[in-house]
């Protein structure tokens, strides 16, 4: 069970310079087709900590068009992820076992600030926890095969969605933020070389339907696909049940998604199918030089519900060069 003990730090047992502790969220402004993000990655055992914030609106085939964007590699770790502010503006407290987030970020340059509550609509998700995600059986236990993230997320992870409300400010523009998104939280290896293609996604309909999936994936002919689905939840009423089935086909412009069709079943047995059409998208690659994140912000349609969330692929680049190099496909 993930509790606010889990906000703290985890390295006590691991000498490792590579041992790593994230935090990330996802938001979006739906009707200005803005999606935005604020990442951190703390190494305590290097006494160092990456932050980024990244927003953009509408579509971006490159990352330097986007609409903003501020990502040291090097700040000052702090000494807890519970409660903390950065020497780039960005300050985090999280709350209620690991459920509710107060986001804030005063950019040094003036151009872009947020203030954002994060009020889980479920208990954290853990896929490490039998109790919670029946696909560890389908993989034998085996944490890197269940998460399909090699053995990034293997020493801890976890997921939920919530309503985030609040505002962001970008160039002077103030845009009211009332969306449903995720989050994610994970501690454990994090080396700074390629990255297993993996997809985080989440469709959200409202405070009472909302799913979120972890797939793996290949590049195929230049274009992202999605292989082996490997665990996630469906958000039903306030109660949540594992899915242990789905499958999605993709359209892309590049390596951006632009169309997505999922269908997914649950532990309960019932089914769904869904529709997302992409409203912005953007690489995003200021995190980590070695891998890029190709988001997409979603408009979602089932029958006549309609939502909006984001779907993130996110790929090593160098699995990109033997995908896409001319000398490799040689």
């Amino acid at each position: 069970m993930i509790t606010d003990q889990d906000l703290h730090f985890h390295n006590g047992n691991s000498p490792d310079f590579d041992h790593a502790e994230t935090l990330f969220l996802i938001f979006s402004v739906p009707e200005a087709r803005i999606s935005g993000n604020a990442y951190v990655l703390c190494r305590p055992n290097a006494g160092v900590c990456l932050s980024s914030v990244y927003v953009h609106q509408g579509m971006h085939a490159n990352a330097w068009t986007v609409d903003y964007s501020d990502a040291p590699m090097h700040v000052k770790c702090p000494e807890t992820m519970a409660d903390f502010t950065l020497s780039n503006g960005l300050s985090v407290k999280g709350s209620n076992d690991a459920r509710d987030y107060r986001f804030r970020y005063e950019g040094r340059d003036g151009l872009c600030r947020f203030d954002l509550d994060f009020k889980g609509l479920m208990a954290p998700f853990d896929p490490l926890d039998p109790a919670q995600n029946p696909m560890l059986e389908v993989f034998q236990g085996d944490p890197e095969a269940s998460t399909g993230a090699g053995d990034s997320w293997t020493k801890g992870h976890y997921d939920l969605v919530g309503r985030i409300e609040g505002e962001l400010e970008l160039y002077g523009h103030r845009f009211a933020v009332s969306c449903i998104d995720g989050l994610d939280r994970s501690w454990g290896p994090r080396a700074e070389w390629n990255s297993a293609p993996v997809s985080w996604m989440h469709i959200t309909f409202g405070d009472d339907l909302a799913f979120h999936l972890v797939v793996t994936l290949d590049v195929v002919n230049g274009q992202p696909v999605y292989t082996t689905f490997r665990f996630g939840y469906a958000l039903v009423n306030g109660e949540v049940s594992a899915i242990v089935a789905a499958e999605i086909d993709a359209e892309s412009v590049g390596m951006l998604g632009m169309h997505r069709v999922v269908r997914l079943t649950d532990a309960a047995g019932r089914s769904w199918e869904m529709t997302g059409g992409a409203i912005a998208a953007a690489p995003w690659h200021t995190a980590y030089t070695s891998f890029i994140s190709f988001q997409s912000l979603y408009s979602w349609t089932m029958g006549e519900r309609t939502g909006f969330s984001n779907v993130t692929d996110v790929i090593g680049v160098t699995t990109l060069s033997q995908r896409l190099s001319r000398l490799a496909r040689r």
